[in-house]
């Protein structure tokens, strides 16, 4: 699916994730996509521009566009609002729990995006339009 996008990708895999005996590289091989092993500790770019990526390794891997979900969860800022705001956290501990209105456990809070664990702007931009529905319904019904 995602060779429709682009025919540059390249996969980087985290060394503590088992890659279920090398199944998934030999398949990305057949399809001439490149698996690096290591985790990213930069993202290079000029003016906002990526260019490169550089692994625990040291090497700097060109790449014109990244899609990169970061192993570290939950992430200071979530872990802080957590904290200060009394919010429930989801099972996996990573993300704000809501419902499916996007309420938090904090009456009139609302969360949506990477905070609630929306994976990417169209998803972002739905949870939204129901809090901002679910935000509407309250004023106008109490």
């Amino acid at each position: 699916m995602a060779g429709n996008w682009t025919s540059k990708i390249k996969v980087f895999i985290p060394p503590n994730v088992e890659v279920g005996s090398s199944l998934y590289k030999n398949e990305l091989s057949k399809l001439d996509i490149p698996v690096y092993r290591g985790i990213i500790t930069n993202v290079n770019h000029t003016n906002t521009k990526v260019e490169s990526v550089t692994p625990d390794s040291g090497e700097k891997i060109e790449v014109d566009t990244l899609w990169w979900i970061p192993s570290k969860r939950p992430s200071p800022l979530i872990q802080r609002l957590v904290e200060n705001l009394g919010l429930e956290v989801d099972e996996q501990q990573c993300n704000v729990k809501t419902d499916q209105m996007q309420q938090t456990n904090v009456k009139g809070l609302f969360a949506v995006g990477d905070i609630a664990g929306s994976m990417g702007a169209l998803a972002a931009a739905h949870d939204s339009g129901k809090a901002a529905t679910s935000i509407v319904h309250e004023w106008y019904h109490h």
